[in-house]
């Protein structure tokens, strides 16, 4: 077999459905939810299956209840937990199976559009094939393209999301996707169920635009439930976990065919710098020409398909167009407040719309690009926890052909076997592997770390170069734009995904190194084959190692663990877990003896 970094597989037969996944998950077994049948176990054996039983039913809610990765919002007593308990998956999915689904395409005439027009002139004196690419690395600045780009949409806008949260920036996306609609451009958007905090209400107003259309990833049924009412739902669908458990990680954001910003920026305060508790040190790229064609397939491929479901199957909510007119009206009322919407970001949008009409290609990295991209529901075998997609595989070959260095940057890593068997291989040819994630204090993801922890010590007897990021990093002050004007430091997260090899080739998406992403999570990224494009990631990712920035992890001669770094000039050398108090301690304990390794 050969050695794998995120896996491999050969593309299977069509992809079962969320129908034909519950259909026959209605007379569950043990072991077709992966776990022994109980009689032919050993006693150790029953004992994890006793375990696996208890804590699938948690893990998929785990990210939920222990991390920022989803708000969590106030309980409203026991009765929305028994409406979620009395909720049959086979009558959701009756109710899924009813609606009306019609098919839609992206349109076939970019370059008609002004945007297009403007792309083409770009593009004209370039040789064949390639397109172009704008980093986006800080928060605003990717907040603001993305508005100037919705401002400037004529036709259409899709737009693909695993979080859209219900905060400050997701009312003002949500209110700028409106005025496009208001002006006739056809707006698609896709979000995971699962990670879609947001009223049901807010969501059916929208949806109820004749220009806009929601659909929503593998349903649960828990839209508009609490955290409690959202584990009881899991409960109650345990039968149909396999197929729960698959989410949809995709972020893409493409205006009338013509441009895409592709990376790991979801729908919330915190990815454009603007939370009050923390903020995501992420990167977007800007994409223009051949490659925006590929996108808008991908996101085709999902709007038609059984995995995504529109909105009115699962939110069925009377709206009249009086209710509707007024709603919108509240919401640019909103948009419009200098609180919600401050000045500067006005003059931001103004400044942005400037820079891109002024732009020309000797301000773009330019080069041969594909999409990699997994099919709706990962792969077809959703029944196992181990089955791989089309990234991983991809991803896998662009890491294999490295002959000098791999740079990596990952919020969350575990290693898979064959992980370590290709880091080895790479090690053998004296190839550089240097990966940078989250330390632990900074770490939104601690289960991650539950497991991560634990692989460190072997991947540095490789002579793997291991940083993690400080939450105190001190170049915050050059990366978030309004850093003077916050009222208190907070935590920066690391979130950016990148993979540079030898300089020369680039891979910017939502790609993880983990098994979720390896295994379960559909991904979306783009590999760009352009040295000026990799040597400037490659160079944002040093800057996060850089030792003000980060911990550099090494190996004494005893064998002992050490993290070093420098805090306002000074050497720092510690030999435990730093920067973490108790109950974060006792949190990573707990998680490290429970049995979900392969759910994480």
């Amino acid at each position: 077999m050969s050695s794998r970094l995120f896996g491999a597989v050969s593309m299977p037969a069509p992809l079962p459905s969320p129908a034909r996944v519950l259909e026959r998950a209605r007379a569950p077994s043990l072991a077709r939810a992966g776990v022994p049948e109980l009689t032919l176990a050993p006693p150790l054996a029953l004992t994890r299956a006793l375990l696996l039983t208890l804590t699938r039913s948690l893990a998929m809610l785990l990210p939920l209840l222990l991390s920022g990765c989803v708000s969590l919002k106030a309980i409203e007593g026991d009765a929305i937990v028994q409406e979620a308990m009395d909720q049959e998956a086979s009558d959701d999915q009756a109710t899924l199976q009813q609606v009306n689904r019609s098919e839609s395409w992206a349109i076939t005439d970019p370059g008609r559009t002004p945007l297009g027009k403007r792309v083409q002139r770009l593009v004209s004196h370039q040789p064949a094939g390639q397109s172009g690419f704008l980093l986006l690395d800080k928060g605003e600045e990717a907040l603001l393209w993305r508005g100037m780009l919705a401002d400037q949409a004529s036709r259409t806008i899709d737009t693909q999301y695993f979080i859209w949260y219900q905060d400050n920036v997701g009312k003002i996306a949500a209110e700028r996707l409106l005025r496009a609609a208001e002006r006739g451009v056809r707006v698609r958007v896709i979000v995971d169920e699962i990670s879609l905090d947001a009223d049901p209400r807010f969501l059916a107003l929208l949806n109820d635009h004749p220009q806009v259309e929601i659909r929503l990833y593998n349903p649960v049924g828990s839209l508009g439930l609490g955290t409690l009412g959202k584990l009881a739902r899991i409960l109650g669908s345990m039968g149909d976990f396999p197929r729960l458990n698959r989410r949809m990680h995709n972020k893409t954001f493409i205006v009338d065919g013509s441009l895409a910003i592709l990376g790991g920026r979801n729908v919330a305060d915190e990815y454009y710098d603007l939370n009050h508790q923390f903020n995501f040190r992420d990167l977007d790229v800007l994409a223009l020409g051949p490659v925006v064609p590929q996108v808008s397939r991908s996101f085709d491929e999902y709007w038609n398909d059984p995995w995504v479901v529109p909105l009115e199957a699962v939110v069925q909510i009377p709206i009249t167009p009086a209710q509707r007119a007024a709603y919108y009206r509240e919401l640019h009322h909103y948009a419009a407040q200098p609180e919600h919407f401050p000045p500067r970001f006005n003059s931001g949008l103004a400044a942005t719309a400037t820079r891109f009409q002024a732009l020309k290609a000797a301000d773009l990295y330019w080069g041969q690009a594909r999409l990699i991209y997994d099919r709706p529901g990962k792969n077809a075998e959703v029944d196992r926890y181990d089955a791989f997609g089309e990234s991983g595989r991809q991803l896998t070959e662009l890491a294999r052909g490295a002959r000098q260095e791999v740079v990596a940057a990952t919020p969350y890593l575990i290693m898979l076997p064959g992980t370590y068997r290709l880091l080895e291989e790479l090690r053998e040819r004296n190839v550089r592997v240097a990966i940078v994630t989250n330390s632990m204090a900074a770490n939104d993801a601690i289960w991650v770390h539950s497991r991560y922890a634990f692989q460190r010590r072997r991947l540095l007897g490789m002579g793997i170069e291991l940083f993690e990021y400080r939450g105190d990093a001190e170049d915050q002050p050059l990366l978030i734009d309004r850093y003077h004007r916050m009222p208190a430091k907070i935590p920066l997260v690391l979130h950016a995904k990148a993979l540079v090899i030898d300089r020369q080739v680039v891979y910017i998406g939502s790609f993880n190194m983990d098994p979720r992403s390896t295994h379960l999570n559909t991904e979306i990224g783009l590999i760009i084959e352009s040295p000026p494009l990799a040597q400037a990631v490659a160079a944002l990712i040093e800057r996060d190692m850089a030792p003000h920035n980060s911990w550099r992890l090494e190996l004494t001669a005893e064998g002992k663990m050490e993290w070093v770094t420098r805090r306002e000039g000074r050497l720092v050398r510690v030999e435990a877990e730093p920067d973490i108090g108790v109950g974060e301690a006792l949190k990573f304990l707990l998680l490290a003896i429970l049995p979900i390794g392969e759910l994480i």
